[in-house]
């Protein structure tokens, strides 16, 4: 019979969530911490226990696994090149397009990296235990489990919570109604138990598949399958346990990738290994770092000696043409000395008034008769004010005639233009 455990208990030392099945949910949407799912507990002492709960309800425990519904999670083996991880991950998509009933870009596929022999070559082909799951029951189971206050380490089919079939005996988990049976290392099939307790049809298969004589039956439920045993030819013997606690160590474990516990960096438990497998990469980002520093300090070094050997020829040419002068700033000293001396020749500047105004009616040749409303010039600038603020379009086209003139024009916020010489 069924126990229910709530949070009030003693904490226990492993416990193993059972999520029910994707088409019972009508969508990841029911999915809440007030869904009711089966779980087994282990205690301090080693005992299992089933019982069930609401997920908001679970017993507290630091070493959380969920197990999925064997018809939620295919699996299967591939023949895949040795790559990284990270380009292994872009190509199972594409190695399980034809294999798989829904969109790979809406599951999320895991690996069994441990099943890879370590004497494949480079680029050779392997066969890679993978696994795929709806990525929004995923996503959704584990967003509910957190709010929850648990922290799954694993997730894997329920296969996994049994021992490898043996020679003559197919162990078969049931529970609330469904069963499942390991049939080989990475394989199964589920299916649900008839209200009648006659033996499923997958059932049958599996058992003539390998010619098995025996059931060794795992589960709140293992009595069920005792009741099929005439019916199928074969004996059942009830485990003593609801599931094999040692079995889900050669799982694909489902929180990979993006699903890792801890992020990038994973699980705790793999903090000290991630940190080794970064220490090559973080010292020569380190010596990148000094380098691209060192150099930057020379260019800037060089930029410096240029620019003071610049100003130095500026202050011998200042020097040389106006001997007599104070210099502060050469640039500007020399615009302003240049200016006073073709005033003393008599030569006009292009900044100068007359100039300008000159330019001012050869550009505005082409504006409407009486579009100007005033004129001032200061500081070698002259300021256009209009009636009538210019269009958009008469505006490109005076911008467009002023630097064909060699002039500089701009239009202020309040509609008027500013116009010097483009070398002023």
């Amino acid at each position: 019979m069924a126990t229910r455990v709530v949070r009030g208990e003693r904490p226990v030392a492993r416990l193993w969530v059972f999520a029910p099945a994707h088409r019972l949910l009508a969508g990841t949407a029911r999915l809440s911490d007030s869904t009711v799912v089966g779980f087994v507990a282990l205690d301090a002492s080693g005992e299992l226990q089933w019982g069930e709960a609401s997920i908001a309800l679970l017993p507290r425990c630091q070493r959380v696994e969920i197990v999925f519904d064997g018809g939620d999670v295919f699996q299967t083996a591939v023949s895949a090149p040795r790559l990284s991880e990270a380009k292994l991950r872009l190509a199972l998509p594409n190695l399980l397009e034809d294999r798989l009933l829904a969109d790979p870009t809406q599951c999320h596929i895991a690996f069994l990296l441990a099943g890879r022999s370590d004497k494949t070559a480079a680029g050779d082909s392997s066969e890679l235990p993978v696994a795929a799951i709806d990525r929004g029951l995923l996503t959704r189971l584990l967003d509910v489990m957190t709010l929850a206050g648990a922290r799954p380490r694993a997730a894997y089919s329920a296969i996994y919570v049994l021992p490898p079939p043996g020679a003559d005996a197919l162990p078969v988990f049931a529970a609330r109604g469904r069963l499942v049976a390991r049939t080989a290392q990475h394989d199964g099939v589920a299916c649900d138990i008839n209200e009648d307790d006659d033996p499923p049809a997958a059932l049958r298969l599996a058992l003539r598949s390998r010619g098995w004589q025996r059931i060794r039956a795992f589960g709140p439920q293992a009595p069920r399958l005792a009741k099929m045993a005439e019916a199928l030819g074969v004996s059942v013997d009830p485990a003593d346990r609801p599931l094999d606690a040692a079995a889900p160590d050669g799982s694909i474990n489902l929180l990979q990738g993006a699903f890792a516990r801890g992020g990038v960096l994973g699980d705790v438990s793999r903090l000290r290994l991630s940190l080794r497998s970064w220490k090559a990469p973080l010292a020569w980002t380190a010596v990148a770092i000094a380098v691209f520093i060192a150099g930057m300090n020379g260019y800037w070094l060089k930029l410096q000696s240029d620019a003071n050997e610049l100003r130095s020829r500026m202050t011998t040419a200042f020097r040389s043409a106006f001997a007599d002068a104070e210099m502060v700033d050469p640039i500007v000293q020399a615009q302003r000395e240049l200016a006073r001396l073709r005033a003393r020749a008599g030569q006009s500047s292009a900044s100068d008034f007359t100039a300008l105004n000159a330019q001012i009616a050869q550009l505005l040749a082409s504006a409407p008769v009486g579009i100007v409303a005033g004129i001032d010039y200061r500081d070698a600038t002259l300021q256009l004010k209009f009636k009538a603020p210019p269009d958009a379009q008469l505006q490109n086209q005076l911008r467009a005639q002023a630097v064909q003139q060699g002039l500089r024009l701009r239009f202020e916020a309040d509609g008027a233009a500013r116009i010097s010489a483009a070398g002023g």
